[in-house]
């Protein structure tokens, strides 16, 4: 199907118009995405590591560390949730989740009663680690690894699924005003073939004699133009 060239530089705008707003909104809809929930994975990791903070903090106290264990065993069947591992008020390791033991990156670093760590651990990967305090950190501390490939894969297939929509509706936005352009070029070019067969010197085939009266019949520019042609060659055809 061509285009007439009148409308060319017009389609190419839509085009490029159209492109903007996919590229513009997806770089939008990254950030948001990207922000809210990683914000979301991180709330979350801070509310379980209350959780075991504010409710287990009698096993730590008590010293019933096999319980504590079971406990915190427990909590990574949660989606994300790499590890965690309990302090005590004396800065020691009493309770973790690791096999076989704990890395050397977070002994080596685990004192300093941040409230945010980002780890990267040989062979395991990278993680940000959150912590809460057990009775306002005077009995230890609960310390709680999120994956950060476990974040990057949601936001991916969350951005995902996006992105392909919006290209969907970009191929078919495309499509469909290319097949309006053509429609609207339809009448130029039988005009303009028109125009040759009854202005020029030349010898041209007429257009049919029903594609001529349907072009006669237009109500638009292209009719008055159609009908200015007939009356000006003395409604030769």
């Amino acid at each position: 199907m061509r285009i007439a060239r009148f409308y060319q530089k017009t389609l190419f705008g839509i085009f490029a118009l159209m492109g903007l707003i996919l590229v513009s909104t997806s770089v939008i809809y990254v950030h948001t995405v990207d922000r809210q929930l990683t914000d979301y994975f991180l709330n979350s990791s801070r509310a379980i590591a209350r959780a075991i903070a504010n409710s287990d903090s009698d096993l730590i106290v008590n010293q019933n560390y096999s319980a504590l264990q079971s406990v915190i065993d427990q909590y990574v069947d949660i989606p994300g949730v790499s590890y965690v591992f309990v302090v005590d008020g004396e800065g020691t390791i009493i309770a973790h989740t690791f096999v076989p033991g704990v890395p050397d990156e977070i002994t080596a670093d685990y004192k300093d009663g941040k409230d945010v760590y980002d780890r990267s651990l040989a062979g395991l990967g990278n993680f940000s680690e959150v912590t809460a305090g057990i009775i306002a950190g005077q009995a230890g501390r609960v310390h709680v690894g999120m994956d950060k490939g476990y974040f990057a894969l949601q936001v991916q297939t969350a951005i995902g699924r996006v992105v392909y929509l919006l290209t969907i509706i970009f191929v078919v936005s495309v499509l469909a005003t290319y097949g309006l352009m053509y429609q609207v070029s339809r009448p130029l070019h039988l005009l303009g073939s028109y125009a040759w067969h009854s202005l020029s010197g030349e010898k041209h085939s007429p257009p049919a004699a029903s594609r001529l009266k349907r072009l006669l019949g237009r109500i638009d520019e292209v009719g008055e133009l159609s009908r200015l042609i007939h009356r000006a060659t003395g409604g030769e055809a």
